[in-house]
This record gives C-alpha cells, structure tokens and sequence, in this order.
C-alpha cells in the first residue's frame, strides 16, 4: 500500500510540473473605464533572452534543460513555427497553450535559436 501511494504521489508530482502557472490577468482599463486596446504585435518584440526564463518556468520539467526531453520529447532542431505550433496544439500529454501570445512567441524564438 505504501508503495502505491508513493508511486501515485511521484506520478502527481511529476505531471503538476508540466503545467504552467496561471497567467490570467485583469485587462488594462484607461482613466474612463473603458478597455484599453493592446498594442498591434510586430513579430519583432520578442526576444530569446524572455523565451529563456518562460521556458524554464514552464517546459523545462518535461523537456530538459538542455532540450535533451525527459517525460516530453527532445526539442533539439525544431525551427520557430513548430515549437508554436507545439505550444499551440498541446500534442500528446502536452497541454494546448501553456503559455500565449508574445510569451509563446518568445519560447518558440529561444528553442529554435538554443536547440
């Protein structure tokens, strides 16, 4: 029995680490109340450097820090568009978007250029 529940308890350990933290944010209101309008995405704002510490904060645990894989698969030679693409579908065990917008940008510029 208590093999059992320390197995389960490694199992739970383990899959808790690859999901992300919550992100949610209020939306940015202006002095009148209203919504205020986010800026146009460039392409351009997203550096490796912030791909780095999101991708430690939310990939690592599963894929290695040194994209070698560990429970996920190794990333070693996936170009930007499929690390997105990734990060977008949630293939396999992976949960779909685990991390959006220009923060996913950012982890998908750091793999392509690191890996």
């Amino acid at each position: 029995m208590k093999k059992l529940l320390l197995i389960t308890g490694a199992l739970a350990f383990i899959l808790g680490g690859c999901g992300g933290a919550d992100d949610t944010e209020d939306p940015a209101m202006d002095d009148d109340g209203a919504m205020e309008e986010e800026a146009a995405d460039d392409g351009g704002s997203v550096s490796a450097e912030e791909g780095m510490a999101l991708y430690e904060q939310n990939c690592m645990s599963c894929h290695g820090g040194d994209f070698e894989g560990m429970s996920g698969p190794a990333l070693e030679g996936y170009s930007e568009d499929e690390v997105l693409a990734a990060i977008e579908e949630g293939p396999g065990s992976m949960p779909a978007d685990i991390v959006t917008g220009e923060d996913a940008d950012a982890v998908a510029k750091y793999v392509a250029e690191e890996g």
